[in-house]
């Protein structure tokens, strides 16, 4: 297996339409906030012409704001200590991949381990201490489990009614629009310490 980081227009497109096609349950390319990316590659996956194929796309980005209280409890900071240390934390925002390789899933995470701190301390100065993730769609984290991830809890849920975004609507637009999460679309809740 092999990571090949994503620098250029034609790289960019290949992780989205990989996402747009093969993501399960969030086929959108699109994020907010810091962001790297990598192509998977398998030996075996060749064109016709014998050119290696992307076999899959894996990155990380900006972390979540506001933290779940299962993360907290788990990294042992509160909210404040949490959002003094926001750039040592990412978010592996998309895992995706176009075909079933067996026993792949560990090593891609492994590897995703020991780049990520070196791209994310090149690209934005900071040094990158944990990864997170969330897992949701019916899906259990076993790929995760098997890099010793640790499962620390659970998101509480969305609400039913129109989505709020914090990036989009005031304060007091958010103060209007709250409802308390009623729990529908779960997330587990995965960690990774660097």
């Amino acid at each position: 297996m092999k990571l090949e980081l994503v620098q250029y227009h034609i790289q960019k497109l290949q992780v989205k339409n990989i996402i747009e096609k093969h993501h399960s349950y969030v086929p959108s390319a699109r994020s907010v906030g810091r962001r790297i990316d990598w192509l998977i590659f398998h030996p075996d996956h060749e064109n016709a012409f014998g050119i290696p194929q992307a076999v899959g796309m894996i990155g990380v980005g900006s972390s979540v704001y506001p933290p779940p209280k299962d993360l907290l409890t788990y990294v042992g900071m509160t909210k404040s200590e949490y959002k003094d240390n926001f750039n040592s934390f990412s978010n592996n925002w998309r895992y995706c991949m176009t075909t079933h390789i067996p026993n792949a899933g560990s090593q891609i995470l492994k590897l995703l381990r020991r780049h990520a701190p070196i791209e994310w301390k090149k690209k934005y100065g900071d040094d990158l201490n944990y990864i997170l993730t969330f897992v949701g769609g019916g899906n259990n984290g076993a790929v995760y489990r098997a890099d010793n991830w640790k499962m620390v809890g659970e998101t509480a849920g969305l609400p039913k009614h129109d989505m709020v975004s914090m990036k989009w609507n005031d304060k007091e637009e958010l103060k209007e629009k709250f409802v308390k999460p009623t729990g529908e679309n779960k997330k587990l809740i995965f960690v990774t310490k660097l």
